[in-house]
């Protein structure tokens, strides 16, 4: 299959670990793939010594100079079907099958309402509750979208160097037996930090010694601001490390006691896989698709959102009982590991888009 990913995103986020852990897989499997991002875009950077071919675009609709430069690629390789990743690509995406005929693919990693839904030639949505946003907000046909959950570089999570805990935490200038729970993830008012921070008292008030690890961008500098503010006013700031975006997420996994995922909104969270995949015992909010990474209920924990007392509770019940900690490590490892490592989902992907590629040649 000659196959064309286009992803919009500059930076790190979901969809494009999404994008750049998938064209690794296709390229491995033997198809031809050519990726096509935005200027200086981390993912490009990523795939170098790789077999995929790298093209860079502003995907620009207006003027047509972006579009027709495309068109002739999407010529010259013979591409199959186009596989695109954020609004920006989706939008690119959908004015290219016009013009060449070339089917379009966009994986769904959100839910947002924008007509080009409705145009596109087929949609994956990574979560169930994802597919059933669309069908119901953009009236999308059952047969032109399907639900492939998203996936997680596992085995890169759960081959976790032995001593990177004690590593982590002497760097942060804990000792080694500190209770430590973490939240990873950009500072904004849906990732629900806020919640986790308004948890603190009742968690020291249990264990007096944890501490709280707060990683990720700041999207929102007003939001993580009143973060902040928020944790001062209750007395908990000094025991929350802020450390601000880490690009060594799996060892910084690997010294956690307990992951938390506090959000108010959630489409598929990798976070949460990655979390489970390096055998982290995790809590997370009941929100969107995430209760859908739970296929075993002893995998996560699950609060209701904007509830501090009820994240408090479910932290605590882990950090005081070694036994169902050790217990949710292990079965979130299993079910990340048998169901959402890329090796495991990757090929449904491929079906779809070697599917799509079939019915339109027709």
């Amino acid at each position: 299959m000659r196959v064309m990913e286009i992803v919009s995103g500059v930076g790190v986020n979901g969809a494009v670990m999404h994008a750049l852990m998938l064209s690794r897989q296709m390229d491995l499997h033997g198809h031809e793939v050519t990726l096509v991002c935005r200027p200086g875009a981390w993912i490009g950077k990523q795939l170098e010594g790789t077999g995929v071919s790298v093209l860079e675009s502003n995907m620009n609709r207006w003027p047509f100079t972006d579009l027709r430069a495309m068109k002739d690629v999407l010529k010259e390789k013979r591409i199959q079907v186009m596989h695109t990743h954020m609004t920006r690509a989706h939008n690119f995406g959908v004015f290219l099958c016009r013009i060449t005929g070339v089917p379009s693919v966009a994986t769904a990693h959100s839910h947002r309402l924008h007509p080009h839904w409705m145009l596109e030639s087929h949609i994956i949505a990574v979560s169930e509750v994802t597919r059933r946003y669309h069908r119901r907000h953009h009236l999308i046909p059952a047969d032109r979208i399907e639900h492939i959950p998203g996936f997680v570089d596992a085995h890169r999570f759960a081959a976790a160097i032995p001593d990177a805990a004690p590593a982590l935490r002497s760097e942060l200038g804990l000792p080694p037996d500190t209770p430590l729970l973490g939240a990873i993830g950009d500072f904004l008012p849906r990732k629900g930090q806020l919640y986790l921070v308004r948890a603190m008292p009742a968690i020291l008030k249990a264990v007096p010694e944890a501490r709280l690890i707060l990683a990720g961008t700041v999207r929102k500098p007003e939001y993580y601001a009143r973060i902040q503010q928020e944790a001062k006013h209750l007395n908990v700031d000094s025991h929350i490390i802020w450390a601000g975006y880490r690009s060594d997420v799996d060892r910084l996994l690997a010294a956690l006691d307990v992951y938390v995922l506090p959000s108010l909104d959630e489409m598929f969270p990798v976070a949460v896989l990655e979390a489970m995949s390096a055998g982290c015992a995790c809590v997370a909010t009941a929100v969107g698709g995430t209760p859908e990474c739970a296929l075993n209920p002893d995998a996560l924990s699950l609060v209701p959102p904007a509830n501090p007392a009820a994240l408090a509770e479910a932290v605590l019940a882990l950090l005081q009982n070694p036994q169902m900690s050790a217990l949710r490590r292990e079965t979130a490892r299993q079910t990340a590991l048998q169901n959402f490592a890329v090796e495991q989902v990757a090929p449904a992907v491929e079906a779809a888009l070697q599917r799509i590629a079939g019915i339109c040649a027709v």
